[in-house]
């Protein structure tokens, strides 16, 4: 079958499928969910189980390492009535009864079971003495980047061993065939890991999530990716600007009205802010409990990366894509697949920049905050910003759509054009990477590194450097240091 398609062709062809996608959880263990639960990783604490009962977190409870109930004497309010009692964590919600929990009357103080996935039909768990507790699915409230739910490390992570390449010859081709293999191996990875969450969202809503997140760099991502959950892209849709801004702005708690320093007087009558807290009076979402508040949110960094400049740049482009995120970006994607050259795929990759950076209008044009102005004009969303967000968000949701799809070719074209992304400025592992092995006269730029070869680079540190793992390093196991003379 001849998968060359055109634009139309495409919009046709693509779909939001409702199958249910199972995932793999091979990678994520109970640890790991233990771990989410312990330092309550979730976008709110004021949740729901799979048979609908509200449940909401007080306190998760003291972790139990011993054997029993994973964690006692959790406060826990479900449907509103305050229980205090045991929590008991699985991967899979099948495990209860897989390890005959069901039989054992050490869990009969269990209150809640709480599961990454529910792989089960039973949608309350049953104890030893007949009762049933709720079951809570993890994977709906995550709050993690979904880039980083497979990563065994964190940035913070340390390393005090001397390592063996340190100071070393090195072969710049193989090493930079190392990186790039690497670099591929995490994206793959991603993609997988953004596969979980197919589980519950759909295209739109996972792109929509995924930027929104990008979007609030490191102080900021969980917190818009928390206002994505509560505003969905399907309640944006043929929405106005300025219906856009006001419900985003609204529900994140960051309009003037709702913070606790009001703006003078000058500032607070300005027509802009006079319509925008007008739409957000009159709209559905002002009617509902407040959800986020301006405490939430941080505001320290450079003022152009304030989350009230973010929120707006997310406004006008929702308000751009005319109602489909997918449909913004993935037809560009697939004009990678008559790309012959590097330099075809650079346009297609610069093409698919100049849709993200977004040049400020109306309030925007002037202001970097709420009655702050700016003295100069500065896109809503920066070269860097962007080519992390297509690295990173857009380019691993073209690539899951085009495996459900079931085209091989626009797979290929994903992965080529993921290969010619321009590199960042850096960040902290980067550099980390760039002190431990790169010398003088061997230097990283040497490898002429692209966004590909930096993502091969945090992989390297994560999945080895980070645990000393030195025996396991691909440099040393594909021969990229040269040997010395004698």
């Amino acid at each position: 079958m001849n998968e060359t398609f055109t634009v139309e062709q495409l919009s046709k062809r693509f779909r939001e499928t409702h199958e249910t996608h199972n995932p793999d959880l091979s990678r994520i263990d109970e640890a790991r969910v233990q771990q989410m639960w312990n330092a309550q990783h979730f976008f709110d604490t004021n949740m729901a189980s799979i048979d609908r009962r509200a449940i909401r977190i007080l306190k998760p409870g003291i972790w139990n390492h011993n054997e029993g109930p994973d964690f006692m004497h959790a406060e826990i309010e479900i449907d509103g009535k305050l229980q205090i009692g045991d929590v008991e964590i699985h991967v899979r919600s099948s495990e209860w009864y897989a390890h005959q929990h069901h039989l054992n009357s050490r869990y009969n103080r269990v209150i809640l079971h709480t599961v990454f996935f529910n792989d089960d039909f039973n949608l309350r768990t049953r104890l030893q003495n007949g009762k049933r507790v709720p079951t809570l699915e993890l994977l709906k409230w995550v709050a993690v980047d979904t880039g980083e739910l497979y990563d065994n490390t964190k940035d913070t992570a340390t390393t005090d061993g001397l390592c063996r390449i340190t100071g070393k010859q090195l072969n710049i081709e193989i090493l930079k065939g190392v990186f790039e293999s690497l670099g591929r191996e995490r994206f793959l990875e991603k993609t997988e890991s953004m596969r979980l969450l197919r589980t519950r969202l759909n295209f739109e809503q996972l792109l929509y999530e995924g930027i929104m997140e990008a979007l609030g760099y490191e102080r900021n991502s969980k917190a818009m990716r928390e206002l994505a959950q509560h505003v969905p892209f399907a309640d944006l849709d043929q929405k106005s600007e300025l219906e856009i801004q006001a419900t985003l702005f609204g529900v994140a708690g960051l309009l003037p009205s709702q913070r606790e320093k009001p703006l003078p007087p000058e500032a607070a009558n300005d027509p802009d802010l006079t319509a925008l807290e007008e739409q957000w009076r009159t709209s559905e979402y002002a009617k509902l409990p407040p959800r986020m508040t301006e405490a939430r949110w941080s505001f320290t960094g450079r003022p152009f990366n304030h989350p009230v400049r973010r929120i707006a740049a997310m406004s006008q482009l929702i308000h751009r894509c005319q109602g489909s995120l997918m449909m913004y970006f993935l037809p560009i994607c697939e004009k990678v697949a008559t790309a012959d050259t590097k330099r075809a795929l650079q346009t297609i990759h610069t093409e698919l920049r100049t849709h993200l950076m977004l040049e400020p209008t109306g309030y925007w044009d002037q202001h970097s905050n709420f009655g702050l102005k700016s003295t100069r004009t500065t896109a809503l969303i920066g070269k860097d910003r962007a080519v992390d967000i297509i690295i990173n968000k857009i380019l691993p949701v073209a690539y899951i759509w085009a495996v459900e799809a079931d085209s091989q070719q626009l797979q290929e074209a994903v992965l080529r054009l993921y290969g010619v992304g321009a590199k960042s400025t850096g960040n902290k592992i980067i550099r980390k990477i760039d002190e431990q092995i790169f010398t003088q006269t061997q230097q990283m730029r040497h490898l002429k590194p692209t966004a590909k070869t930096e993502q091969g680079i945090i992989r390297l540190y994560k999945n080895y450097c980070a645990d000393q793992l030195c025996d396991l390093c691909p440099i040393l196991e594909h021969d990229a240091v040269l040997p010395e003379e004698d």
